[in-house]
C-alpha cells in the first residue's frame, strides 16, 4: 500500500501537508515560530512580539519546577554528655591502736584481728611502717630468747596467721629489705596523729598562739582512748612505743591543764586534771590543781576530800606522803586564804 501513495502524486501531496499542519501545532504548542505550510514563516498578528524564545529543555524544565517534599522520619539523635574521667580514690587503710586495736579498709572493717604474736607483729610494722624491717630485726624484737631457726620459723608461721587473719589483702609485703606493711591508699594512724597534733600545739604553745595550742593539744587527748598495750599485756617488742606514747600523753595534760587554769576556765581545768589523774593517779601537781580549782568554785568540801584522795593514794602506792606544797596548800583552802 505504501508503494500505491507513493506512485500518486496528489496522494503524496497530501501526507506531506498533513505532516506540515502537524509540526505547525507542535511547533505553537512550544511556542516556536511556525513554519507556513506553503513553505514561508507564518504571519503573527500585530503587537505580537516577533523575537524567538529560547524554550529550556525537558531536562531543565525538570530542575525548574517545584518538587513537592515528601516528609522524611529523622529519628532524633541521642547526644552523650562528654565522658568525664573519674579518679578512683584508693581505699584508706584506717587503724586505731589508742583505743584497743582497730583496722579497717575502706568502709570494710577487719574483724577478728588475731592475738599474741601476730597482733604485736602487726602493730610493730604499723608502727614502723614508713620503712621495711628485715627478719633478723623482727626476730630479735618478737623472740629475743629463741634461736635463729627457731625464731625464723615462728616469724614465718606469724606472717601466715597474720595475713590469713586480716584477708591476705596484700598490705603485708615481703622483699629483699624486709617486711612492711604498704596500703593502697593513704594511712591513717591514731598514734601517728597524736603525736603530730601533741608536736603542733608545743609549737604554737612555744610561739605564744595559746587558743591554738590548746586546739591541738585538746585534739592529741581526744585521740588518746587508751595506752598501746592492753592492761596486763608485757610485749618487750612494743614496751619502749608506749611509754613514749605514755608520756607524752602526760605531758599534753599536764600543759593543757595548767594553760585552762591560767585562763581561769575551771571547769576545763577540772576535766583535764581529772582525765590526768585517771592515768598517773599519784601526780601531786593534778591533785593539786584539782583542789584549786574546787576552792575557787566555791566547792570546798570537794577541795578537802581530793586532799584525802591524794594522801590516801601516796600512802598506798608509793608508801609516802604528800609534798610540802600539798599540804601547804591544803591549810589555806581550810583558812579561806587562797587567792
Amino acid at each position: 500500500m505504501e508503494s500505491d501513495v507513493l506512485s500518486r502524486p496528489a496522494a503524496l501531496a497530501d501526507v506531506v501537508q498533513a505532516a506540515r499542519r502537524m509540526l505547525g501545532a507542535w511547533d505553537r504548542a512550544m511556542n516556536r515560530p511556525a513554519v507556513n505550510p506553503a513553505g514561508g514563516p507564518v504571519a503573527h498578528p500585530a503587537g505580537a512580539p516577533t523575537e524567538l524564545v529560547a524554550m529550556p529543555t525537558r531536562l531543565e524544565r525538570a530542575s525548574a519546577e517545584p518538587v513537592p517534599a515528601t516528609p522524611v522520619h529523622v529519628p532524633p539523635v541521642r547526644l552523650r554528655a562528654p565522658v568525664e574521667a573519674v579518679a578512683v580514690e584508693a581505699p584508706l587503710l584506717a587503724v586505731h591502736m589508742l583505743d584497743g586495736l582497730q583496722m579497717s579498709l575502706g568502709q570494710q572493717r577487719i574483724l577478728d584481728l588475731p592475738r599474741g604474736k601476730a597482733r604485736s607483729l602487726l602493730r610493730v610494722l604499723l608502727l614502723q611502717r614508713r620503712r621495711p624491717m628485715s627478719r633478723l630485726r623482727l626476730c630479735s624484737l618478737l623472740w629475743p630468747e629463741a634461736d635463729p631457726a627457731g625464731a625464723r620459723n615462728s616469724l614465718n608461721v606469724t606472717v601466715h596467721r597474720l595475713r590469713r587473719a586480716i584477708g591476705d589483702s596484700g598490705l603485708i609485703r615481703h622483699g629483699d629489705d624486709g617486711y612492711q606493711i604498704v596500703a593502697p591508699g593513704e594511712v591513717w594512724l591514731d598514734a601517728e596523729q597524736f603525736v603530730l597534733h601533741a608536736e603542733v600545739g608545743a609549737l604554737e604553745d612555744l610561739r605564744g598562739n595559746l587558743d591554738e595550742a590548746i586546739t591541738e593539744y585538746e585534739s592529741a587527748i581526744d585521740l588518746y582512748r587508751s595506752d598501746l598495750l592492753d592492761d596486763g599485756e608485757h610485749e618487750p617488742a612494743l614496751a619502749c612505743d608506749d611509754q613514749a606514747l605514755r608520756d607524752r600523753f602526760n605531758q599534753v595534760l599536764e600543759r593543757l591543764a595548767r594553760l585552762r587554769e591560767a585562763r581561769e576556765d575551771l571547769h576545763g581545768c577540772l576535766r583535764v586534771s581529772l582525765r590526768h589523774l585517771g592515768i598517773d593517779p599519784c601526780n601531786e601537781q593534778a591533785h593539786r590543781r584539782l583542789m584549786r580549782c574546787y576552792a575557787r568554785l566555791g566547792q570546798v568540801q570537794l577541795a578537802e576530800r581530793q586532799f584525802r584522795t591524794c594522801v590516801e593514794t601516796l600512802r598506798r602506792q608509793l608508801g609516802v606522803t604528800p609534798q610540802a606544797e600539798t599540804i601547804e596548800l591544803h591549810r589555806r583552802i581550810g583558812q579561806g586564804t587562797l587567792s
